[in-house]
């Protein structure tokens, strides 16, 4: 394909399941965000590569599971939408902090929905 390194295989949309399908529903929406928010209602994000002091302390607007991600929580058999395996933090520090730990395109991994 002209302008792009991906095969016409890479660049065709794969079909994406729903937001519930791939765990995203009440039970995220009422138990681990609401928890994590009332948990960390200021951002608790400690990376100072974001360019801000530790911790950032901006209002939090995302639930983000960590340290462990949704994918290892699944993966060893723990409760993904319990609040305590996640923290708040604000829209900047999230974009951040997902773009540099699930890099997407061409050098992401196929997720387990």
């Amino acid at each position: 394909m002209p302008g792009t390194a991906k095969c016409p295989t890479c660049t065709t949309p794969r079909p994406r399941p729903s937001a519930a399908a791939q765990g995203y529903g009440p039970e995220h929406e009422h138990r681990f965000r609401t928890g994590v928010l009332a948990k960390h209602p200021t951002c608790v994000c400690d990376d100072t590569e974001h360019g801000h002091t530790a911790p950032c302390g901006q209002a939090s607007v995302h639930a983000d599971h960590w340290p462990l991600s949704k994918r290892e929580l699944r993966a060893r058999d723990l409760d993904e939408h319990h609040p305590a395996y996640g923290r708040g933090v604000c829209h900047s520090c999230h974009s951040k902090s997902t773009a540099k730990e699930q890099p997407g395109g061409w050098n992401s991994d196929v997720p387990d929905y």
